[in-house]
């Protein structure tokens, strides 16, 4: 099996560290309340945001580390 690339090995540790990072808003996000970072009791607008933002790039990471294999396989 050929050894990969420098440029293709950067893109898989930042694919990972984008799906890590994703996760991390994502619980920040949903648990701000708990934790005492809410402005205000409820799901504010803030928390609605981190939480879709995390949502696109936990996707995203995903789907690229999906096909990156994928195209690895074949």
């Amino acid at each position: 099996m050929p050894r990969p690339s420098s440029t293709e090995a950067a893109g898989r540790v930042l694919d990972w560290m984008l799906l890590v990072v994703g996760t991390g808003l994502g619980v920040v996000s949903l648990t701000a309340d708990l934790v005492g970072l809410g402005a205000f009791p409820g799901f504010g607008w803030k928390q609605t945001l981190g939480t879709v933002t995390a949502v696109v790039v936990v996707v995203l990471a995903a789907s690229r580390i999906i096909r990156r294999d994928r195209r690895a396989r074949s």
